[in-house]
């Protein structure tokens, strides 16, 4: 099980956000030339005390922050997420907000999602047998089953600010509002909690960015090999130049993120072993003594060290176990 903290530069969103106006930008009203050197005076966003005309920080720049706390805990017989979240956003632009955005991505898998029905069929000019006719391909209709078979997108059962009062939101697809009690002010912070629960997905079937991955040939059956990302909710982007990025995700691309500090504990069959994003802070609870010295000595080797050796990790498979164990990560 393993998470992901992506940060993109938001300079970076911002600049690929002008590529189709500027394509169009540099057309001539005279003539039926292209002008590949025209200045972009008229195109390029003004200079303000938020981004200078050399496109860095200005000195006024601001960027939002939000924190994530998170129990996490799998259900490897179901196949199954659950989880509880706190995340404590500060606001740090000038703006007065009334409401936040957060990114729901595995709603993208829901089989009413944006992502499912903007989907075409195969080009039929990529296979010749077909002619002019449709084309349904093995991996797409795996695709769409698998989709159907399960209840996949989040399960919320709570959205709640830090004294457990309920608060209003509204969901559009891959998309979270969450309506203030009272507007947060420039300066200040607001805590939301969510519980939510989720089905992983069969990752060769949809080719996902994360999931599970069944090995049938396992000395112990049911071996799953599972790696998650995008699995949380995570805020949303404001920004200077664009507000709130709420815009839906459609599995291609990235959206840029708020920097902040996370702390996840991930409560696991006890034979499993995990990675994550960050500092394992727990170590002398999940790891043997030997493990937890082979650590050590990775931290400061030169070349790849095992902590957990193959012969272990067989050993952890082949004997099952209904116990758990609870891996605590951080990283700021």
């Amino acid at each position: 099980l393993m998470m992901k903290k992506i940060m993109r530069p938001v300079l970076a969103a911002a600049l690929f956000g002008l590529v189709m106006p500027l394509q169009a930008a540099i057309q001539q009203t005279k003539g039926d030339f292209e002008d590949k050197f025209r200045q972009l005076d008229e195109v390029l966003p003004t200079p303000n005390v938020y981004r200078n005309a050399a496109g860095e920080p200005g000195h006024e720049y601001w960027q939002q922050r939000a924190d994530y706390d998170i129990k996490v805990t799998l259900d490897e017989k179901a196949r199954r997420i659950s989880a509880s979240q706190t995340i404590t956003y500060t606001n740090r632009s000038p703006d007065t907000l009334k409401y936040l955005w957060i990114q729901l991505d595995q709603n993208r898998f829901r089989p009413d999602s944006l992502d499912a029905l903007s989907r075409t069929a195969p080009d039929p000019a990529n296979y010749p047998d077909a002619g002019n006719a449709d084309v349904l391909t093995y991996g797409t209709l795996s695709h769409r089953h698998q989709l159907a078979d399960g209840n996949h997108g989040y399960q919320i059962s709570k959205v709640s600010d830090a004294r457990g009062r309920a608060l209003p939101y509204m969901v559009v697809d891959t998309m979270m509002r969450v309506d203030l009690p009272t507007p947060l002010k420039p300066g200040a912070r607001t805590s939301i909690a969510l519980d939510y629960a989720f089905q992983m997905l069969n990752q060769p079937r949809v080719y996902s960015r994360g999931g599970y991955e069944h090995f049938p040939d396992d000395e112990r059956e049911g071996g799953n090999h599972i790696f998650l990302s995008q699995w949380f909710p995570r805020m949303a982007a404001y920004t200077d130049y664009a507000g709130w990025q709420h815009f839906a995700f459609l599995g291609r691309g990235e959206f840029a993120l708020e920097f902040g500090d996370y702390k996840v504990a991930i409560t696991v069959p006890a034979d499993h072993i995990v990675s994550a994003t960050g500092e394992l802070t727990n170590a002398s609870r999940v790891l043997t003594a030997e493990q937890q010295q082979r650590m050590r000595q990775a931290a400061k080797a030169d070349k790849p060290v095992f902590i957990v050796t193959p012969e272990e990790a067989k050993a952890n498979e082949a004997s099952g176990t209904d116990d758990t164990k609870t891996w605590v990560f951080e990283a700021q």
